[in-house]
């Protein structure tokens, strides 16, 4: 295990806990542990809990038709939860410019290891004119975006991210 690895694994936290939840029975598939498709509900759901904190939450979107959508999303998959496990989802603001937020999500278990990691690249897209285009951040949103991005800047990012998808040979 590589000293980034055993820092992940201490338990010390680098970003924002976006969200605290326990596995529903809903998410659990016919292997009795938590489904493929859970993570990504729960990765989806920390990330709206990130929109809910920077301003694009329920009343910035019925107001404005704007939103994000995710242009792009990796999960990795490390250990099992099960029914009724508790989950805590923490989130670091990797990069942002005027439209865009890249970020990474870790999702641990009770104990502080982690479960799964997520990176997605998210878009504000507005939608008011009926079809939906990408617009940058109102000025407001800017500067909590501007703010985590300085408090995130020098976190520990583990070697996950620079990883591809593929056999190793």
């Amino acid at each position: 295990m590589s000293e980034e690895e055993k820092r992940m694994e201490s338990g010390a936290r680098h970003g924002l806990i976006v969200l605290n939840r326990h596995v529903p029975e809903g998410w659990v598939d016919y292997n009795g542990h938590m489904g493929d498709f859970a993570y990504g509900i729960a990765f989806s759901d920390a990330v709206t809990a990130y929109m809910d904190r920077i301003g694009v939450d329920a009343p910035y979107r019925e107001r404005t038709g704007a939103t994000l959508y995710t242009l792009d999303c990796r999960i990795g998959f490390f250990r099992e939860c099960h029914l009724g496990d508790p989950l805590e989802m923490e989130l670091v603001l990797l990069a942002a410019d005027d439209k865009r937020l890249h970020v990474f999500l870790r999702l641990r278990g009770a104990d502080g290891r982690e479960l799964a990691l997520c990176e997605q690249l998210l878009m504000h897209v507005g939608r008011a004119s009926g079809s939906p285009r990408a617009e940058p951040f109102p000025a407001n949103i800017v500067a909590i975006v501007a703010q985590d991005r300085a408090d995130h800047a020098d976190l520990i990012r583990p070697d996950w991210l620079e990883r591809r998808i593929g056999l190793s040979r």
